[in-house]
């Protein structure tokens, strides 16, 4: 092996045991993008340490708290809430907690009116489906137009 380089299998045993990572490494492992992990620390959701030449470098937590943004991201929480109740996640003991309790309460009610209106929009099609284009026909009151009035997934 020449000076420099490495093979593939010892580069993963030395990121496997190294403490700290560089954002590349911290990208590549975690799915989430470089632009994603700066902006996630310039918020407040990550610390790095600078080292002299100016590079940032993450500690393994660091995956585990990527891992926790993107789970709440994916519930629907956005970023500023993500910030306030990321510590709660961590430490539900927290004095402010019951500020993050109270959001979750208020996206799973959020869930439910938008699963409200995808049942709305399931039976309207099927409504479509069976009837094609004879909805026009239909007459005043029909479950088409009532569901219809009340569906407004998708408008574009």
């Amino acid at each position: 092996m020449r000076a420099g380089k490495m093979t593939p299998g010892l580069r993963n045993q030395l990121i496997a045991i190294r403490p700290v990572m560089r954002i590349g490494e911290l990208s590549e492992r975690s799915g989430a993008s470089a632009r994603s992990i700066r902006y996630y620390e310039s918020v407040g959701l990550l610390t790095s340490h600078r080292r002299t030449n100016g590079y940032r470098e993450f500690d393994a937590d660091a995956l585990d708290r990527i891992a926790r943004i993107k789970m709440l991201l994916r519930v629907g929480l956005d970023i500023a809430d993500i910030v306030t109740v990321l510590p709660c996640v961590d430490e539900p003991s927290l004095p402010h907690c019951a500020r993050a309790r109270q959001r979750f309460d208020e996206q799973i009610e959020r869930i439910e009116r938008q699963q409200e209106l995808l049942a709305g929009a399931k039976s309207l099609l099927v409504e479509l489906r069976t009837h094609g284009t004879a909805v026009a026909a239909l007459p005043p009151g029909d479950s088409i137009r009532a569901v219809s009035a009340n569906v407004t997934v998708g408008v574009r």
